[in-house]
């Protein structure tokens, strides 16, 4: 044999064991299994209307209708490089799960085979109250099913190249990081909840900066600077101070964010301000 072709021959098989080492070890950071947490979790029934109503509007400002559709039928993420990712039919998966799996894999970020879920962000759901899961749930499952059911994930070399990198984080791994905000006492109690639930997804719970493989994110201490009205202008219409765009918070402040309440955003608001004021120095406490 030909030293050319004998040099063919090992950077083929050189190739070959850097792809089935790609292959294996990325697919046992995917097989991973977890056992959940052991939560008394019961929701609330699918007719009970005041319930399914609240559920209704948090499914819309925590999300769930933007990374599955406004129909809740799933959503094929097409800016996945090299790989074929939906996030799950919910008008089918509420139904066939039951209080428990929904919880763990709410909240938990666990599917009932033990795998971390992929791209949902359960660390923002993480301190969800039980009250708005059961609201949750019961709007979940007062939808019909309709539609199709979402084939499981594929994944591509360079998505398999990121989780070994630590570039990209099943859910389970992405959330594993994240702290408890600040507590500042019962009077913004109800703003560091809100924004728990809603910007912890982007800012980490903590709402300190996070930089990972797809966009990073300021610390939300910012807020302190922004007047009130200025702060309801960003979250109904995406537009910061000045007219400006800001990236994904634009976008997110459109589908989500302008569907709270005035006494929401004020909340949020006074929360966030308030922090980022002991932030720098001007303390706050209210206890």
């Amino acid at each position: 044999m030909k030293w050319g072709g004998f040099a063919a021959l090992v950077l083929l098989a050189v190739t070959l064991l850097a792809a089935g080492y790609l292959y294996f070890a990325s697919e046992a950071i995917i097989a991973r299994t977890f056992v959940p947490r052991d939560v008394a979790f019961r929701a609330a029934p699918a007719g009970d209307a005041a319930a399914v109503a609240r559920g209704a509007h948090l499914a819309v400002v925590t999300g769930c209708t933007d990374c599955h559709e406004k129909d809740l039928t799933g959503h094929w993420f097409d800016d996945v490089p090299d790989s074929h990712i939906w996030s799950r039919n919910l008008t089918i998966l509420a139904h066939q799960f039951s209080d428990a799996q929904l919880e763990n894999a709410i909240r938990q970020g666990i599917r009932p085979d033990g795998r971390s879920v992929v791209i949902m962000r359960s660390g923002a759901y993480r301190g969800m109250s039980d009250r708005d899961l059961s609201d949750l749930v019961a709007y979940l499952r007062s939808l019909k099913p309709k539609g199709d059911v979402r084939p499981e994930p594929t994944y591509g070399p360079m998505l398999r190249a990121g989780l070994l990198l630590g570039k990209l984080k099943t859910d389970r791994d992405f959330a594993a990081g994240d702290k408890p905000s600040m507590e500042l006492g019962p009077r913004y109690a109800r703003g560091r909840y809100l924004a728990a639930i809603a910007c912890a997804e982007c800012h980490q719970t903590n709402f300190v900066p996070r930089d990972d493989a797809f966009f990073a994110t300021p610390d939300l201490s910012l807020v302190a600077a922004y007047e009130r009205a200025d702060f309801f202008t960003l979250m109904r219409t995406g537009k910061a101070a000045g007219g400006r765009e800001v990236g994904f918070m634009s976008q997110t402040a459109r589908l989500r964010f302008a569907h709270f309440t005035d006494e929401e955003i004020g909340a949020i608001y006074d929360y966030l301000a308030a922090r980022g004021r002991k932030m720098t120095g001007m303390e706050t406490s209210d206890r």
